[in-house]
């Protein structure tokens, strides 16, 4: 199958993109763009993603109407790359109400639906992570789970056990499933080039803090 992986330039998204190039063909990224970006995930790494990776990527500006204009998006999409599916990171619902928004918005348009993620135990998605040999870094903390401290981090196994603490002590998912954390990707198994970041600034936000990158370079691997 042709399918396109939604892209956010996370850690589940990109999980999601590597279990899916198992059994389809991913043809493109997208990165759905809202009309004020989302800080957490950086449009400076996600272009180094998009470089690093080879895979042809496609920027989605949405305007309102929104589920409108995604649904519009992914019908341009299958006509001009054939797209048959489209994979997401999700893991579970944001709240019974809303449900899955791709879901919807994918509704009578042909295309399916992929969620190699979804209803995952959230240790064994970080367990596959490392394993595989993802490099992570937190771009975006939320407290009262997590600090300043966190910014620039790499998860890997000591964080990892510092998170399940986090989880005991103070209720944090482990994947950030309800917005505590965010990440952007390093490297990942199907990347040509190792993204670096040496410098980044530090922003404080309402209830956390985000990293603005300063300076984003690249290693061939």
């Amino acid at each position: 199958m042709k399918i396109a992986a939604l892209w956010t330039g996370g850690k589940d998204s990109s999980l999601a993109c590597y279990k899916a190039m198992r059994k389809h063909n991913v043809e493109c990224l997208v990165t759905f763009i809202w009309e004020k970006p989302s800080l957490s995930h950086p449009r400076s790494i996600i272009k180094a993603q998009s470089e690093a990776s080879k895979i042809p990527f496609y920027w989605s500006k949405l305007r309102p109407p929104y589920e409108k204009s995604y649904r519009e998006d992914i019908l341009e999409m299958k006509d001009e790359y054939g797209i048959e599916g489209v994979v997401t990171g999700d893991i579970s619902y944001v709240d019974a109400y809303h449900g899955n928004w791709i879901d919807d918005v994918c509704k009578g348009t042909g295309v399916e639906v992929i969620k190699p993620l979804w209803e995952r135990d959230r240790q064994s998605v970080l367990d596959e992570l490392l394993a595989v040999g993802f490099k992570i870094m937190f771009s975006c903390v939320k407290e009262p789970w997590m600090t300043e401290s966190w910014l620039g981090r790499i998860l890997d196994s000591r964080r990892v056990k510092e998170m399940q603490k986090l989880h005991r002590t103070k209720g944090l998912d482990l994947c950030g499933e309800n917005g505590e954390y965010h990440t952007m990707v390093l490297d990942a198994p199907y990347f040509k080039e190792t993204i670096q970041v040496p410098h980044f600034n530090i922003e404080k936000t309402q209830n956390g803090y985000i990293m603005e990158p300063l300076e984003i370079s690249s290693i061939p691997k």
